[in-house]
């Protein structure tokens, strides 16, 4: 049996989906009494720091752990309790009750820029300046050494962005201001993306066992193996024949007033399209293979009001 953590989220979702169509038997964790309708699904708070009961993990060999605080504003110690102690509180109870695999889903931001080798120990590279990808980085670190000395295979699947016809957090947004304001936006910045699909496909491939830890892939990458650009992005938000081009400095200052206007931190717009992450050639995965790019997912589907 499968254990889902974050099943009711963005790619919690499409991971159920994925396990359904393939008629793997799983539960799903949820922090609220009221949702708990059936013995599928168990009452786990990952905010609490009582460890989880034992019974959330009988007949379960493998987890996936997709659960934490993503594409939000949240405070450090938030980032830290959740994304790293609930995770690590979670691992070190599921190797006690006897679970065979914990598959963790962590982020493409903590690879730097200019590494050869993305699927490298996150101990390998320097922490992470801002808190949500210092602490993925941080979990990956204390996962390996938890689940190091027990008979639990770690397997890290470190995700691109992640898009879908239904888009999210950045994505959805900078949709939202280019149909506000329909302009052509520069060729900076550079991120490795993934279909909310495919990944899902690949998460339960490996709790199938037919790729990651237990084949010999501890960290697996999970992308369509392409670099999108903020040009690239834009151009696939936004039809072609209403984009207008306008000078790098007004770019700049629309993207300040954008922050002041929802509470962000003043650069966080500019800082999100501007960045250079980490995109090179991606390392393949036994038996996955992408089967879409942001264009060809885009384009098929109806693009919902914002």
């Amino acid at each position: 049996m499968l254990l889902v953590t974050g099943a009711s989220g963005y790619l919690g979702r499409a991971v159920l989906l994925e396990l359904v169509q393939h008629g793997h038997v799983f539960r799903t964790t949820t922090r609220s009494l009221s949702a708990v309708s059936n013995e599928s699904v168990f009452l786990y708070d990952m905010s609490s720091a009582s460890p989880p009961s034992a019974a959330l993990f009988e007949r379960v060999d493998c987890i996936i752990h997709c659960a934490g605080i993503a594409h939000r504003r949240a405070a450090a110690n938030d980032y830290r309790n959740i994304n790293v102690a609930a995770t690590v509180r979670l691992a070190e109870a599921a190797a006690a009750a006897g679970v065979s695999h914990f598959v963790f889903v962590s982020s493409m931001n903590i690879v730097p820029a200019g590494t050869i080798a993305p699927d490298a120990e996150a101990a390998s590279w320097p922490e992470p300046c801002d808190p949500y990808s210092a602490s993925k980085w941080l979990a990956e670190r204390k996962l390996g050494r938890v689940l190091s000395d027990t008979a639990c295979d770690l397997t890290i699947v470190r995700s691109g962005l992640v898009y879908d016809q239904e888009l999210t957090a950045n994505l959805a947004r900078l949709r939202c201001l280019l149909r506000q304001y329909p302009v052509r936006l520069p060729a900076v910045g550079c991120r490795t993306m993934v279909g909310r699909s495919d990944i899902a496909r690949l998460l339960a491939l490996v709790a199938s066992g037919r790729c990651g830890a237990q084949v010999g892939q501890p960290i697996l990458i999970a992308s369509d193996g392409e670099c999108y650009d903020a040009a690239r992005i834009s151009r696939s938000l936004l039809p072609a024949s209403v984009r207008l081009p306008l000078p790098l400095i007004v770019l700049r200052l629309a993207s300040v007033v954008t922050d002041w206007r929802s509470g962000r931190p003043l650069g966080a717009t500019w800082e999100n399209l501007s960045h250079r992450f980490w995109c090179g050639s991606v390392p393949k995965v036994l038996d996955w293979e992408p089967s879409v790019n942001l264009e060809s997912c885009l384009g098929s589907g109806i693009d919902p009001a914002c």
